[in-house]
């Protein structure tokens, strides 16, 4: 219990993976791979920080931390330029019809390793938070600690990802999906500047 309320806390927060399973979700494109490859990619990171790895990526996270915010920002700032873009694209100017993008199979795993793994919160929550409360427990119970984080990882994404195609009717018409790319590309920005700060170089 105390590893599925920590995780769940730590993965509440909407942030550029969480936005891209609800717009993959509403859009109903490629949502099961989506949902998958978040919870087992979350699931893994877990471990990694628990198994003790993590003090290594620590270290390696502490060396690089300024250049690895930099970038990390350069790609969310780009990513909420996108969704930006997308509120005044997304469509069909003639038939007033919702046409939202549909991305391939190699499309969508391509931005879910980048949003996943050059988010470097996800490091932070997960291998290194994780990892180190999980020094409190003996080995066994450590692993079962881990298991509780990686059952919140799984409920939360599949209630993100497969609500957001329950209620998916809902975004059918234009303004629907403006208002939303607009949401996901101020929370990008929002994200985008907050790493800049974070680096250490303002």
């Amino acid at each position: 219990m105390n590893g599925f309320f920590l995780g769940l806390s730590l993965i509440l927060a909407i942030g550029a993976q969480n936005s891209f399973v609800i717009r993959q979700g509403l859009a109903r494109n490629q949502i099961v791979l989506t949902v998958v490859f978040c919870a087992l990619a979350d699931i893994f990171l877990i471990f990694f920080g628990i198994s003790g790895l993590g003090l290594i990526a620590e270290k390696f996270f502490n060396s690089f931390r300024q250049w690895i915010f930099i970038l990390a920002a350069l790609w969310i700032g780009w990513y909420g330029i996108s969704h930006a873009h997308n509120a005044f694209r997304s469509y069909n100017r003639e038939l007033q019809d919702f046409n939202p993008d549909t991305l391939t199979v190699m499309q969508t795993l391509t931005k879910l390793i980048i949003l996943t793994f050059l988010n470097p919160h996800v490091y932070l929550d997960t291998v290194l938070l994780i990892g180190i409360v999980s020094l409190q427990y003996e080995e066994l119970e450590a692993w079962i600690f881990g298991c509780g984080a990686s059952l919140a990882s799984i409920v939360f994404f599949c209630s993100l990802g497969f609500g957001a195609t329950a209620v998916s009717s809902f975004f059918n018409n234009r303004m629907a999906w403006r208002i939303l790319d607009s949401l996901i590309s101020g929370i990008m920005f929002f994200i985008s500047f907050k790493l800049i700060f974070q680096s250490g170089i303002l």
